[in-house]
């Protein structure tokens, strides 16, 4: 399993919440679009008391799938934010 983003991976969205991230996911598995989902959580003692309810995700994809995951998503009505900049 993977736990890095690889160089041609571009930040497409971050900071999804996990039914955000599903609703993404579910349209860029329709128009075959792989990615990568990266998972911010509480570490160290935190942990103990994280549900899992706060976590956010960022969502990776190939730098060549860009276009085609924007307008996918636009087609389905969901608004792409990136506030961050990828690796």
């Amino acid at each position: 399993m993977a736990t890095e983003v690889s160089v041609n991976d571009r930040l497409l969205c971050s900071g999804l919440t996990s039914e955000e991230s599903k609703n993404v996911e579910k349209v860029l598995r329709k128009n075959n679009i792989s990615y990568f989902e990266k998972w911010n959580s509480h570490g160290g003692i935190f942990h103990i008391f994280d549900d899992g309810k706060n976590a956010k995700c960022d969502l990776y994809i190939h730098m060549d799938s860009m276009e085609k995951a924007k307008e996918a998503l636009e087609d389905a009505g969901i608004k792409v934010s990136s506030s961050k900049k990828s690796k």
